[in-house]
């Protein structure tokens, strides 16, 4: 598998029920993530429940949405535009009118897809992010829900079902008069029963869509949560059902004028959170897990060769957060090897897998403070890390990761953000990350971070003795500044230390 990434640039428009979206993503390797991302909250399925149509207002705001996003994706040049249309335009009666005013004035051939296709591409949108996924994936839109089952990206067929919060509440969502929890209750166990889904209980949950979204970053400001990233952000199911009901009970009011949700969207949130109330009775899950990415990324995930999607997205991703870095490039391999010795004496979080695979994107992400202030780079390294648009980590692997970078460039015991370290690292955690860090800065120092020169280094552990040698032409590099980095790197694994100069 080649190690040098194709780079391509995608559109993707995603016309729903509630919100029209246009995305731009930069693809490296098997990683993505967005670079131009706007959306308009036309509200095209308001009136399905009433009418069976599209909403006249929603229709006018979504054509100009849509004809000023294809004026942008051709002067951006994009290798491809993507075309995601869910259930409003799946079922509204005058759906295929609006399709063929859009195609006449913008060009855009819009093929709304299946219920079944939605849940298929939600699923690959959580596998683009989390490719360890297993459990259930809910999807919620504005005019349905669709739930599948995922099993280490394996995904089985999944099930639409017409219980949006437009098909159940209404269009008036913010109208107290036209929120009835019970009456919504009912209406909703009963499309569950028609169509049963059938799962394990104890499996993860993973929410997608704007509605939990939102309702979730509601939850981390109620509670104070240090780490203000909505991906892969986990709750136990008793956290998540309080939640749920403060939404659509004493909490109702507060999200309809919460100060930074949009007002169409903070009307969508009492309803999300009867949903998952109900939701959470029936499937019994673990926990539940918020995924920031669904139909848009499943396009585009599913858009890539087969080869590429078999790439590791973490590693991918830290390669380009590090592009243009030749450090990263070329001394991302010989430093793992380097410390790759000391690995049976190195403190462990995970099980062993993962924690290579953390160790290697470090790795890969020890040059992505070059030209950064000396005094402030350890902190900026840090914070770059913890909310680097990376796929696959979960909060505390993210914690790790940042962890281990920041301390590969100073020796304070304090990040920019310790509550985080401190609510989702323990002490041994904390302590592991310190050292791998440190070996890391041992190998900087005695390298002068050139892969070349670290491939003549070598480190061993014998007899609670750090040893490290070179070939001998190179061993004019063994001063005593390596060695005083090596003497840190034994206190910290109470091994005495060597140099064979």
């Amino acid at each position: 598998m080649s190690n040098t990434p194709e780079f391509r640039r995608l559109g993707v428009l995603d016309i729903g029920s509630n919100s029209v979206r246009f995305v731009i993503y930069e693809l490296f390797g098997a990683s993505f993530g967005p670079v131009y991302n706007e959306k308009v909250l036309a509200g095209l399925g308001r009136d399905l429940s009433t009418t069976g149509c599209l909403s006249e207002r929603g229709k006018q705001e979504a054509l100009a949405a849509l004809i000023r996003f294809k004026t942008i994706a051709d002067a951006q040049a994009l290798d491809k535009i993507l075309i995601g249309a869910t259930a409003a335009l799946r079922i509204a009666k005058d759906a295929p009118q609006f399709i063929k005013d859009v195609r006449a004035q913008t060009g855009l051939d819009i093929n709304p897809v299946s219920g079944e296709q939605e849940a298929q591409l939600t699923a690959q949108g959580l596998i683009a992010s989390e490719p360890r996924a297993t459990g259930i994936a809910a999807d919620l839109g504005g005019a349905s829900l669709e739930l599948i089952k995922i099993d280490k990206g394996q995904i089985s067929t999944g099930i639409s079902y017409p219980i949006g919060p437009f098909q159940i509440a209404g269009r008036n969502l913010g109208l107290k008069g036209e929120f009835n929890p019970d009456d919504m209750r009912e209406k909703i166990n009963q499309a569950l029963l028609d169509k049963p889904f059938r799962a394990k209980k104890r499996q993860a949950l993973y929410l997608i869509g704007g509605a939990w979204r939102s309702l979730a970053g509601v939850h981390q400001k109620r509670h104070l949560y240090p780490m203000q990233t909505l991906q892969a952000y986990e709750l136990m199911p008793g956290t998540a059902q309080d939640l749920a009901r403060w939404s659509y009970g004493e909490g109702r009011q507060d999200l309809l004028e919460w100060p930074s949700v949009n007002q169409r969207r903070a009307e969508t949130l009492p309803y999300g959170g009867l949903l998952l109330d109900i939701l959470l009775e029936r499937l019994k899950p673990s926990k539940v897990v918020i995924s920031t990415t669904g139909l848009r990324e499943g396009l585009v995930y599913n858009d890539m060769t087969k080869s590429v999607r078999q790439r590791d997205t973490l590693l991918d991703g830290c390669r380009d957060l590090a592009s243009g870095n030749l450090q990263g490039i070329n001394f991302a391999e010989p430093l793992f090897d380097f410390i790759k010795p000391l690995e049976p004496i190195l403190p462990a979080v995970f099980e062993p897998d993962n924690e290579k695979r953390l160790r290697m994107a470090a790795c890969h992400l020890v040059g992505i403070g070059k030209g950064l202030h000396p005094d402030y780079r350890a902190d900026l390294v840090f914070e770059n890390v913890l909310y680097a648009p990376l796929a696959g980590l979960t909060h505390k692997e993210r914690a790790y990761l940042a962890l281990i970078l920041f301390h590969s460039y100073t020796g304070k015991t304090k990040t920019p953000n310790q509550n985080a370290i401190k609510l989702l690292l323990t002490i041994r955690e904390r302590q592991a990350a310190l050292v791998f860090g440190s070996a890391i800065r041992l190998a900087v120092v005695a390298s002068g971070r050139s892969g070349q020169l670290l491939n003549q280094l070598s480190i061993r552990s014998e007899d609670k003795k750090l040893i490290i040698s070179a070939a001998p032409e190179w061993k004019s590099v063994l001063t005593e500044r390596v060695a005083y980095r090596l003497r840190k790197l034994g206190q910290l694994l109470n091994h005495s230390i060597k140099v064979n100069y």
